[in-house]
């Protein structure tokens, strides 16, 4: 509360990052958070990914079957008021390598 910039800044963010991963062709779920799922459906797949992104520095949670229905397999990314946008595009940058890499998009 006494720093509502943080919340306005983080919901840009959020805002920000969902809206790139649509334009790349990523299925983002009904998701309006900061939290932002992106589903790849297939456990195995999810979990390559997962690794390849681990690979180059960027960390996200694997979430798969029984946690999630098994064709709803997901990344979880999350967000901070603190990331800088050279940050976020680094992100995004390897998102779209490996999910072309791996025909997710």
């Amino acid at each position: 509360q006494s720093e509502p910039q943080r919340r306005e800044q983080l919901w840009e963010i959020g805002n920000y990052m969902r809206q790139k991963y649509q334009e790349m062709g990523f299925n983002t779920s009904t998701s309006e958070t900061p939290i932002i799922p992106i589903v790849i459906g297939n456990n195995m797949k999810t979990f390559m990914f997962w690794k390849m992104l681990f690979e180059e520095g960027v960390y996200a949670n694997a979430i798969i079957s029984p946690a999630v229905p098994s064709n709803c397999a997901c990344l979880r990314t999350s967000y901070i008021a603190t990331h800088t946008r050279e940050q976020l595009d680094f992100v995004l940058e390897k998102f779209q390598k490996i999910g072309k890499k791996l025909k997710v998009i």
